[in-house]
């Protein structure tokens, strides 16, 4: 059986890949829809938004143990404020659609690293005091310091609180995908992975509609760990624990 891949459209999903066809006959969608593909089957493998795992625990199994994650900033996932983040009790928060983790990686943030309980989350086009973008979206719009002079890039932040690296992303296959398949494409990621990161060439030459340098490229998709160690585990495990919290917390609201 050959899987049915998923991919993100954002660039720091390009080094799993090859200029091939597996690249070309990918599914493509955002985080925040791969997981709905996910689930119905419409893709057997893709890198999920870590909540997915933690929404349908039986539906999901990881893959090689690879995907996204920042031990610092991810440059790439930021809330732009009007106002310091401290004193954005009662604001209006406008969020890209596309996120699925980001969004409840900040609603953790403000609870438990800024005592922030009160915020209402719209979306970008409504009026907010505070946005919060992500992917190459965020990495391509330069912050306006006169309309948003306040800037946090929640992977640091979250690294900065808990000492330990944020996973935005983990490769994972529907419960029904056979277990060859998922060793092969493993195989097929890691050794784009080796080829990648050691020339980020091909993949500058592969995404020209970007408008960055070689060298904006290899520092970006250098900022990633893409295969997990200990210390990425335990973060993601952290991030689940207080993800569970703050639902119990919102219920009792």
């Amino acid at each position: 059986m050959t899987p049915r891949l998923g991919r993100i459209p954002y660039l720091n999903t390009e080094p799993f890949f090859a200029d091939d066809e597996v690249r070309a006959n990918a599914v493509v969608e955002v985080p925040s829809r791969m997981i709905d593909l996910a689930r119905l089957g419409a893709v057997d493998i893709a890198p999920l938004p870590v909540v997915a795992a933690f929404d349908h625990p039986d539906a999901f199994r990881p893959v090689g143990g690879l995907g996204i994650a920042a031990a610092g900033a991810a440059r790439s996932v930021f809330l732009r404020s009007t106002v310091p983040v401290e004193r954005l009790a009662g604001s209006r928060i406008g969020v890209i659609d596309e996120t699925a983790t980001s969004v409840r990686l900040l609603k953790v943030l403000l609870q438990f690293r800024f005592d922030i309980s009160r915020a209402a989350f719209v979306g970008l086009d409504q009026p907010a005091d505070a946005a919060l973008l992500i992917g190459d979206k965020a990495l391509l719009q330069p912050r306006n310091p006169h309309t948003h002079p306040y800037e946090l890039d929640l992977a640091a932040e979250w690294h900065a609180w808990t000492g330990l690296p944020f996973v935005f992303a983990s490769w994972m296959a529907h419960r029904d995908a056979p277990p060859d398949a998922c060793a092969a494409s493993a195989d097929y990621f890691n050794a784009n992975l080796d080829r990648n990161l050691a020339d980020t060439a091909a993949i500058h030459r592969r995404r020209p509609d970007l408008g960055l340098t070689a060298d904006a490229v290899a520092t970006y998709l250098r900022t990633f760990c893409y295969r997990f160690d200990d210390s990425a585990w335990a973060g993601l495990d952290h991030f689940q624990e207080l993800d569970s919290r703050l639902t119990a917390v919102e219920r009792v609201a």
